[in-house]
């Protein structure tokens, strides 16, 4: 017993060394960090700014964690654009308080992120909403189908357009699977700006006559009218 309780003091010294040798620097503040690249403080900047919003559009129900700005907004262009795949636990975290905040069963649901063009995957090696899907399915149980739905034009981004200007360039962008016929569907994405995605993802997945569709999003821009 001396001998094991000896082993564990050693164990448990030799990992606070690697601690102090291995740890990271948080992206946003570059405090010490360890699990991924974003101290405490920060991440307890982030949920203390959740701003959880609902609103029915579409046909269907729409939740958002937050409000697009400050923190999140740096996190999810460092997701989206510089290869920063460990912050999908951060948008799979607040989606996960979407769900818990309003209750919501989502027994039985299929996952479906908003794709991205097959340029735009080959550019940037993974769809980040794609691996949100794949840990929120996880955590939840639930299955995940990330080519259920497929975007077949390749258009130009869409923070640079009016919201007219994004309607047309997204008219006939997507395509759906029949196999959403008859299934509760997830959409997920990381932010609703104008609407005009979820308008045209949901115009889609209806025309394939599914059983459900509920439309989870981590963020919300201050310039979205509902």
């Amino acid at each position: 017993m001396k001998d094991y309780k000896i082993i564990m003091n050693l164990a448990e010294i030799f990992s606070k060394i690697l601690d102090c040798i291995y740890y990271r620097k948080c992206y946003l503040c570059s405090q010490k960090c360890y699990d991924i690249s974003l101290c405490k403080d920060c991440l307890d900047k982030i949920n203390s700014n959740l701003n959880f919003h609902h609103a029915q559009k579409f046909h269907t129900n729409i939740y958002c964690a937050a409000a697009y700005e400050n923190e999140i907004v740096k996190i999810i262009r460092a997701l989206k654009y510089h290869k920063k795949s460990e912050f999908e636990k951060i948008l799979t975290e607040m989606i996960i308080q979407t769900i818990n905040h309003y209750n919501l069963d989502t027994n039985d649901f299929i996952i479906c992120p908003v794709p991205i063009h097959k340029n735009r995957f080959k550019h940037r090696k993974y769809n980040h909403m794609q691996l949100v899907a794949q840990e929120l399915g996880k955590i939840l149980g639930l299955k995940t189908e990330a080519n259920w739905l497929k975007r077949i034009k390749d258009t130009p981004p869409l923070y640079k357009l009016s919201v007219a200007e994004r309607m047309q360039y997204l008219n006939g962008a997507f395509e759906a699977s029949p196999e959403i016929k008859g299934k509760k569907i997830l959409l997920i994405d990381d932010i609703i700006t104008s609407g005009a995605t979820v308008k045209e993802l949901s115009k889609i997945i209806f025309e394939q006559n599914p059983q459900e569709l509920l439309v989870l999003c981590a963020t919300r821009s201050n310039n979205c009218n509902f």
